[in-house]
């Protein structure tokens, strides 16, 4: 898609990221009113993303980083307009969100013209479900923002799987579901909207998004930056990282084996992994996996950065389901193991 300019490519991450209308059925609003709200709501994104100029005064040429890490890129300018705009719309939709609440948060001119546009001249006269949004129990911006009218259902899954492709991803889901994995709507403060499915065998604790960091559960996680020239990616959620997996190479099948080896890193000497020890004498933490008469030195740490794809087919999701397999079938001892350290 073109974009006039690079705020427009930020602002249509919410039109991209806005769910289907799925209203609660059982509220103290009619339906009516959850999708007058819901209307009101994409009014603003489109209003917004056809003329950015309503939230902030200057536009950029359009840009966008290479990657999501946003290394090498040589713009730093870049980053800087990216959070500029982003987070005038924030700010926009914290105040709308608090007004809702029935506080004060004094709309700057540049909101009350916005708020016009939609309609909305006494701040004191706002749609029902707009004020239900914004205080029913366990109420947040985020629900706020996506119109997440319903607390037991997860919009992001229709989300994702229409940006990486409905039949090929729900192939994925429908293994996933049989097998016990769940689905989780992941909200953060920054407004995104991200989507988690994780298998409960390696814990009840609810997954944290993502698939760098602090990953406790097999599984996937999607996500969409639009600052990123492909915004779309599609993670696997890899456990404690590779060592435990990469110690049972042999155990693999064939396809798990390819795989591994196609997107786990090769030791190239960062030295991240021994960057605290002062001595010089602590070895490197990769791994020697010896296949198809080469050995390979693989790196245990962050498998997340490699195990990512910004689209997803049948040849993907084969694999993504072996290695997924494969990996839960250590989930009690690895678990086990975890309680007693």
């Amino acid at each position: 898609m073109e974009y006039a300019n690079l705020e427009q490519r930020i602002l249509n991450a919410y039109l991209t990221m806005f769910p289907e209308f799925v209203p609660a059925q059982s509220a103290e609003v009619s339906i009516s009113e959850q999708k007058d709200f819901y209307d009101l709501m994409k009014r603003l994104y489109q209003l917004l993303f056809h003329d950015p100029s309503l939230v902030v005064p200057t536009l950029h040429e359009d840009d966008a980083f290479p990657s999501r890490y946003k290394k090498g890129y040589g713009k730093p300018e870049l980053e800087t307009n990216v959070l500029k705009i982003k987070n005038a719309v924030e700010k926009l939709l914290q105040t709308m969100f608090r007004i809702g609440q029935g506080s004060d948060p004094k709309p700057n001119k540049r909101q009350l013209k916005i708020l016009s546009a939609l309609g909305i001249e006494d701040l004191k006269k706002l749609p029902t479900a707009w004020v239900w949004m914004s205080n029913r129990p366990g109420a947040t911006q985020a629900a706020f923002t996506y119109c997440l009218f319903r607390e037991d259902y997860v919009y992001s899954v229709d989300v994702y799987a229409r940006l990486l492709g409905e039949e090929v991803f729900h192939r994925l889901e429908r293994w996933m579901i049989s097998h016990g994995y769940k689905p989780y709507d992941i909200t953060s403060e920054n407004g995104k909207l991200t989507l988690a499915y994780a298998n409960p065998a390696w814990g009840s604790e609810p997954p944290r998004g993502g698939n760098e960091y602090k990953i406790k559960h097999t599984g996937i996680s999607a996500q969409y930056d639009a600052y990123v020239g492909n915004p779309t990616a599609l993670g696997l959620c890899i456990p404690y990282g590779m060592k435990n997996f990469l110690e049972n190479f042999d155990s693999m099948n064939q396809k798990v084996k390819d795989f591994v080896i196609e997107r786990t890193k090769k030791c190239d000497g960062c030295r991240y992994c021994v960057q605290t020890d002062k001595t010089g004498t602590r070895p490197l933490a990769c791994m020697p996996i010896n296949y198809k008469q080469t050995e390979y030195k693989l790196c245990p740490y962050f498998p997340g950065y490699n195990y990512a794809w910004t689209s997803i087919d049948d040849k993907l999701v084969d694999n993504l389901i072996e290695m997924l397999a494969f990996m839960d079938t250590f989930a009690d001892g690895i678990v086990q193991r975890k309680k007693e350290t």
